[in-house]
């Protein structure tokens, strides 16, 4: 991940700045004070720019509009160096929430309203990396999201179908099919972890369980991918897609506790194989009509190896391996 600020030398006063990008519809920059501390400056018309007041407080994060004339500044300023990586994301949702619009006056609006999302997101205190497990089971989200979903339906309702890092019970709802989404190691014997009784007794008419599975990769490998750039490729997609879907999809990946870190280049994988289960009578599941009462939660272990007999796939997915 590349720091926009570490090439720009420190002020005497006031600010250094560099445009972030020529061709965005604002006039949006990264930016450094005097005691080398990383700033994001917001360039607009001074009648269209949200009041003082009107910023919601952010944590960690200081924030100042300045008029000079016909013209203001939103500043937000990163008060503790060792967060560059969280500020970073954040200002770049702002860059990608507006670098498609056709009116600079819309600009003030959408980066307030990405800034109170913004707020939510860091009351939460969410930050490091995620586990081993929850990467896995994020790459495994999003493969379903853009593979079968975006090709079947675009990219508007596939991420509206996904519904996973809300706490639904399953990960994805598509119409009337529920869709349990798994991602699980190359090993002899293949299982993953059923987390919840939720997962695999849904209340929609059809249910599937879809199964990937992924290899560590060295880097090397013509198809490797890290979390980042299995991101980052599918926010290039969504550049066709509306704001909405657009925001909705940053909205998801911070509930799912996803925050951009050079931390995730570690980890390269290397899609190996997808499998799809109909979830049907007879398919080997603790079903909530077999729970004793007094059972409040339960997990367990499902072996893919009886689950043949159920492989089968939703009529609208035409593309699976």
């Amino acid at each position: 991940m590349t720091n926009p600020w570490s090439e720009i030398n420190k002020p005497a006063s006031d600010f250094n700045v560099r445009l972030v990008d020529n061709h965005h519809p604002l006039l949006l920059y990264w930016g450094v004070d005097t005691r080398n501390h990383y700033a994001f400056v917001y360039d607009g018309e001074a009648l269209a720019m949200p009041e003082q007041r009107m910023l919601p407080s952010l944590s960690g994060i200081s924030t100042a509009v300045v008029k000079q004339g016909d013209r203001a500044k939103l500043v937000l300023l990163l008060n503790e160096m060792a967060n560059w990586e969280l500020f970073h994301a954040l200002c770049s949702d702002i860059v990608r929430a507006t670098a498609q619009i056709k009116d600079a006056n819309c600009g003030p609006s959408i980066v307030l309203r990405r800034l109170k999302r913004w707020q939510d997101f860091l009351k939460k205190g969410r930050s490091g990396l995620l586990t081993m497990e929850k990467i896995k089971g994020l790459i495994g989200e999003l493969l379903f999201l853009s593979e079968p979903l975006a090709s079947s339906f675009g990219w508007d309702d596939a991420v509206n179908f996904w519904k996973g890092p809300e706490d639904a019970p399953q990960d994805f709802a598509v119409h009337e099919t529920a869709v349990e989404v798994k991602c699980q190691a190359g090993v002899s014997k293949p299982t993953v972890r059923i987390s919840t009784l939720e997962q695999l007794n849904s209340q929609l008419p059809e249910a599937y369980l879809v199964v990937y599975t992924i290899a560590t990769a060295t880097g090397e490998e013509h198809n490797h991918f890290n979390l980042n750039s299995l991101i980052d490729s599918i926010r290039d997609k969504l550049q066709t897609a509306s704001e909405t879907a657009r925001e909705r999809f940053e909205d998801l990946l911070y509930q799912a506790g996803y925050i951009a870190s050079e931390g995730y280049l570690e980890f390269n994988f290397e899609k190996i194989a997808v499998k799809c289960f109909k979830i049907i009578e007879g398919f080997p599941r603790i079903s909530t009509s077999n729970v004793p009462s007094g059972i409040d939660s339960l997990s367990y272990t499902l072996h893919l190896d009886a689950c043949i007999e159920y492989e089968d796939k939703p009529n609208w997915w035409n593309n699976i391996l």
